[in-house]
């Protein structure tokens, strides 16, 4: 039976309820703290949780909202929003995993990532193995009696593997573990991870979700009892967004879509063009029809192959600097899926912490730039990448 509302790019612009009248946007409730007529009152809006408005750090109108269209977005029960990517992820792993537990987590994935579950290894005495994502039929030795999470990314950044979702969750399910995937990069837009089986889908809502470089977010998604467990650690350790960031992300997602579809655009250009540049070594992007991927990217991904690239620069790391620095209209930043285009040394930000070691393990080549294509004109992105790569020749 057919879906009686209006489309989901309609709600993006009107919210879950398109019906609603009175205000537009969502008000910004600039209060942390609410006051209520009686102690059934107040102790109503602490029972409610994150729909709650008793003290911020539990429950805020403006944010629920917000967490409201985020769930409606990615077809979820719930969602609960973050001040960062990493506050939503980290959290996510705190509240699966104790001391002499085990994770399977792909390799490469966002090296924020990588750095903290190395890190919990040493703190907290969990384990973590990472798996080749390049080689899904090698993963199953990795899994224990201990294993309580598989952690996915795909496209995996900086080097666009992708793999099939629903098979890797249907392995971990195998194993007793909770699914997470970090689905940044797809956006959930562009990809449905919970459609194929994960348990959590995971954002650094920065980056798509947002798109204009002016928000740090995350986000969290899934079914009412994953965001529930999620829901009282956030409470207690205190990883709340204020107001104005909720805003900010409800005032971006009324544009998601073009965004989104523009940028995919661009990327898929870009890419295409790079792989016939005398300079440029090799592209990594799922949206070529070499890329070994292809076929299955296109089955799993919408609206396109996401807006990141990697082009590996002849001539390696210094090289591939020089480009980057010549760079005029792109701009150098840590950063992707925002308006305006970003290029970055992957060795340097995104994976700086792995180390040399931890990127050729990876595949991740020192001399790759990273690309994010934004929604500018695409001659005029051309045009700026053409003369970075010619002044290489002087």
């Amino acid at each position: 039976m057919s879906d009686p509302r209006p489309s989901l790019e309609t709600r993006l612009v009107h919210g879950p309820e398109p019906e609603h009248t009175g205000a537009v946007s969502t008000p910004i409730v600039h209060s942390a703290t609410f006051s209520f007529d009686s102690l059934d009152a107040l102790l109503a809006a602490k029972a409610a949780g994150a729909a709650g408005a008793a003290y911020q750090r539990s429950g805020h109108p403006t944010v629920h909202a917000v967490e409201r269209r985020l769930a409606d977005l990615e077809g979820s029960e719930d969602a609960l929003l973050f001040p960062s990517g990493m506050a939503a992820i980290s959290t996510a792993f705190f509240a699966h995993l104790r001391s002499g537990d085990h994770v399977v987590c792909v390799d490469p994935c966002y090296g924020g990532t990588q750095h903290f579950l190395t890190w919990g290894r040493e703190r907290f005495g969990w384990d973590v193995t990472f798996v080749d994502a390049r080689q899904p039929d090698t993963w199953a030795s990795a899994f224990r009696a201990s294993t309580r999470v598989l952690h996915l990314e795909s496209p995996i950044n900086p080097t666009l593997t992708v793999f099939d979702i629903a098979a890797a969750a249907a392995l971990g399910h195998q194993h007793g573990c909770l699914v997470s995937i970090d689905n940044t990069i797809a956006s959930p837009l562009g990809q449905r991870p919970l459609e194929l089986g994960c348990d959590l889908s995971l954002y650094s809502a920065t980056k798509s979700i947002s798109g204009h470089s002016d928000v740090l977010a995350g986000a969290a998604m899934g079914s009412r009892a994953q965001i529930a467990r999620l829901y009282d650690l956030r409470t207690m350790l205190g990883p709340m967004p204020d107001p104005q960031t909720a805003w900010l992300i409800e005032r971006s997602l009324k544009t998601m879509t073009l965004r989104v579809r523009a940028a995919n655009a661009n990327a898929l250009e870009l890419a295409e063009r790079l792989r016939r540049h005398a300079r440029v070594a090799s592209v990594f992007y799922p949206g070529l029809r070499d890329h070994p991927q292809h076929a299955l990217a296109t089955r799993q991904m919408r609206l396109g192959y996401g807006p990141l690239l990697g082009f590996e620069v002849l001539g390696g790391a210094d090289a591939a600097r020089r480009v980057v620095e010549a760079l005029r209209v792109i701009k150098h930043g840590p950063s992707l899926g925002a308006v305006e285009s970003l290029s970055s040394l992957a060795a340097h930000t995104s994976h700086a912490m792995i180390g040399p070691e931890g990127r050729a393990r990876a595949g991740i080549p020192e001399g790759l730039v990273r690309l994010s294509a934004g929604i500018e004109t695409i001659d005029d992105l051309w045009t700026d990448l053409e003369q970075a790569l010619g002044a290489l020749a002087g």
